[in-house]
């Protein structure tokens, strides 16, 4: 059963799916995990073409396809500190590609860069689900996601009014880099939506219950 769908504690845990690096990835036995170039990274990932390196490229597809990997991420645009554009997404989209080849869903970090991802999602139109991670801003960027038929997953910090127009079926939990455990994050979440969402966290999560997991 998984209910955090992106932290980056540290393993064994049975709930959270672990997001990492390529780089010295070493799966272990019943853990859920995301493998991906993270934007703040790509200075040392990439050539002096803007292109992720080869061996860089072909450690991230073995460790993409090990039995416990379950999505590909955390990948995507950072405005404020993700550096070249150009090679932000041409990172991104090569592993939005990849989520695509190997059927596992995308866990996408978006800073000042939602019209970017919108227009990437359109031009990609991916069949796997695509999920904003850490989301905390305003209703009108939620609808915008939404819209692409996006889930939203939202952690210690998060905006109520976006919240509360999330549909149950779109909407993830995660303690990301937070203190918090995951059961108090959703508890805050369930206190600011008046509603119930720890089951129907749990059932959204499925999207990332695949091979061995």
């Amino acid at each position: 059963m998984i209910i955090d769908c992106h932290t980056h504690h540290p393993a064994p845990d049975a709930k959270a799916v672990i997001s990492t690096s390529p780089v010295g990835f070493r799966p272990s036995e019943g853990q859920a995990w995301s493998v991906g170039l993270h934007p703040w990274d790509l200075d040392l990932f990439c050539d002096s073409s803007f292109r992720i390196k080869e061996e860089i490229w072909s450690e991230l597809v073995m460790a993409a396809a090990a039995p416990g990997v379950v999505a590909i991420g955390e990948c995507g645009i950072d405005m404020v500190r993700g550096g070249l554009l150009a090679a932000q997404m041409l990172a991104f989209r090569k592993q939005a590609l990849l989520a695509e080849r190997l059927r596992k869903p995308l866990v996408i970090h978006s800073v000042k860069a939602h019209d970017i991802i919108v227009g990437l999602k359109r031009d990609i139109n991916p069949q796997m689900p695509w999920v904003i991670h850490g989301f905390r801003y305003k209703p009108s960027i939620a609808e915008m996601y939404l819209k692409e038929g996006c889930y939203l997953s939202f952690g210690e910090k998060f905006n109520t009014d976006s919240l509360l127009i999330t549909p149950h079926d779109k909407l993830l939990a995660e303690t990301d880099e937070s203190a918090l455990p995951i059961e108090e994050i959703i508890s805050r979440l369930e206190s600011a939506s008046g509603r119930p969402l720890r089951e129907q966290i749990i059932d959204n999560s499925k999207i990332f219950r695949i091979n061995n997991i």
